[in-house]
């Protein structure tokens, strides 16, 4: 049974949402340093806003009906809006002044909405709720090989070419204190991978009236746990893990497995167990590395994650 049509109330709050956080990454843009004593208070506030502000928007999106149509207008455009800041900025402005910072952030408007886009659309194929079973343990394994894995495509971008991330992910500012002097920057950032696949899962959540609202509640602040963590380790961490371990025990009582279904899932987890057994015992492959090429962010370490932030470090 899927939900009936309503008023796309959830939409209009998703974008409410990201106009505001735009104004104000406009605005911090402009602040000086902040104090030492609060630098890593204001950083953990900036992550909680930028990440679970994003994240809240994109929960409140998905309440509403989707269909296809919709969900394809969202994804086109929001990635053409994304791109075409992008290239604004940094080939006319060369990421200077106002003007440029406007413009980037209307590019992080431009990159949740064509996540929610996108993972929409796919949550429409997702006809039967218990798909959302193998689904989900598949891509937490998927994820991990990603991440972990030398041969993952997230590991070598984080390793090999991280001034990639800038065009790709969500900015997060962060803060510099009184020594260095520095103005507040986009200086961790958050994977658009994992923002498209939860949109997805609570999509066909709130299609097939399952828990979505318990996911939410359970889900944002697990995410935002997720990003302390990863500030704490200054590694990179699956996002789809929790994201998925979520979505599967919240709405546990909801799937009534087969056992052809129960069969094929788990083939699905061995699937992965495998895929992720192999990827750790690859070497590396020798990539070539431009170290004349400078940080894409100063005061900040560009190791991003899958998901939420990435740690980051100030300059003493």
């Amino acid at each position: 049974m899927q939900a009936t049509p309503g008023p796309k109330r959830g939409i209009e709050t998703f974008f409410f949402t990201l106009v505001g956080l735009a104004i104000l990454r406009v605005c911090l843009h402009e602040v000086d340093s902040v104090p030492l004593a609060i630098v890593s208070i204001v950083n953990v506030m900036m992550g909680c806003l930028f990440l679970g502000g994003p994240l809240l928007a994109l929960c409140f999106a998905a309440r509403d009906p989707w269909t296809p149509t919709m969900a394809a207008k969202f994804f086109f455009g929001g990635l053409v809006l994304q791109v075409s800041c992008y290239f604004l900025q940094s080939l006319i402005f060369q990421h200077n002044g106002i003007l440029a910072q406007v413009i980037n952030a209307l590019g992080q408007i431009g990159l949740p909405i064509w996540c929610v886009g996108l993972g929409a659309l796919l949550a429409t194929f997702i006809k039967d709720r218990n798909i959302v079973v193998p689904i989900a343990i598949f891509l937490a394994f998927l994820d991990m090989f990603l991440v972990f894995s030398p041969l993952g495509v997230t590991h070598i971008i984080i390793k090999r070419v991280p001034e990639m991330l800038p065009a790709i992910a969500a900015q997060v500012p962060v803060a510099s204190h009184e020594i260095t002097g520095e103005k507040v920057t986009p200086g961790a950032l958050a994977g658009p991978a994992d923002f498209m696949f939860l949109a997805m899962f609570l999509v066909a959540i709130f299609r097939h009236n399952m828990k979505g609202r318990r996911t939410v509640i359970v889900v944002i602040p697990t995410l935002l746990a997720y990003m302390l963590l990863v500030n704490i380790t200054h590694t990179s961490l699956p996002a789809l893990l929790p994201i998925g371990g979520v979505v599967l025990l919240v709405n546990w009582r909801e799937f009534e497995l087969t056992k052809d279904e129960k069969i094929s899932t788990g083939l699905v987890t061995i699937m992965g167990v495998a895929l992720f057994t192999w990827g750790m015992f690859q070497k590396p492959k020798n990539l070539r590395l431009d170290t004349s090429q400078k940080p894409a962010v100063q005061g900040s370490s560009k190791s991003p994650s899958s998901l939420p932030l990435t740690g980051t470090n100030q300059s003493q």
